[in-house]
């Protein structure tokens, strides 16, 4: 739970907080973040400032932002998504998948579906994000996430996109989410496309290879055999930009 508005200082934050009956701690982040860019936590009334001060450093530095807003900090929750398609007039889910375990606030596994959901939260999830697509006349493929602490639902934020994990979820079901997306935007319905109710086929895990320094790849030799599915513009020689993403692989 959070402001449904951006904070403009430190006293912001506190009114806000008191507000809403929000305790510490708390998590600060930017407005344009992503990646795990821009976050803070702020763990007493103490570390405020100096956290807000970074955050918005930072943010301004990487996305020529400074907004910021704060949500409340859910310490030891699972972080769960809903990949959705829309075609403006129905909504459907192509089941979800657990992103909990990052690096510096960034996805590093993903698996679909999520494991040890129980049915009633994992259904709920799903008709929390076909509602709110549904709601919006939403069209395009698009993600909504959300926190999972035993039988609490959290939303973070919906990404109207394609994400660098939908490739786990392609896999999990069978529908090429790319092609689905630009088919979509020529206009085809859901219907016309033949994706009204999906089914899981697999289990699929997807790893991500980043990188922890600056340099060049010496060496590179990528994994094959049945089952295994790699995307990557990565080869021997090359110097990845250090203004993008550290993903690899």
């Amino acid at each position: 739970s959070g402001p449904m508005r951006p904070c403009a200082g430190v006293e912001d934050v506190r009114r806000e907080m008191l507000r809403l009956g929000i305790a510490y701690p708390i998590m600060l982040k930017a407005v344009a973040g992503g990646g795990g860019r821009g976050m803070r936590e702020v763990h007493e009334d103490g570390e405020l400032a100096s956290a807000f001060e970074r955050c918005v450093s930072e943010t301004s530095a990487a996305f020529a932002s400074a907004t910021v807003f704060f949500e409340e900090l859910m310490t030891g929750a699972r972080h769960v998504e809903v990949q959705i398609l829309g075609d403006g007039h129905s909504v459907v889910h192509l089941y979800e998948r657990d992103c909990s375990l990052q690096q510096r606030r960034q996805k590093v596994i993903e698996v679909a579906p999520a494991a040890g959901l129980p049915a009633e939260i994992r259904s709920q999830l799903h008709t929390y994000a076909v509602r709110l697509g549904t709601a919006c006349h939403y069209r395009s493929a698009g993600t909504v996430e959300f926190l999972v602490s035993g039988e609490r639902i959290v939303f973070i934020e919906c990404n109207p996109r394609i994400q660098v994990e939908h490739t786990v979820t392609e896999e999990a079901v069978g529908v090429d989410i790319v092609s689905a997306q630009i088919r979509l935007a020529e206009g085809l319905s859901l219907q016309e496309m033949g994706i009204q109710t999906l089914s899981l086929q697999r289990c699929a895990v997807q790893a991500r290879v980043v990188m922890t320094q600056a340099g060049r790849v010496g060496a590179y030799h990528e994994p094959g055999g049945p089952g295994v599915r790699l995307d990557s513009s990565c080869f021997a020689g090359c110097t990845p930009s250090l203004s993008y993403d550290p993903l690899l692989a």
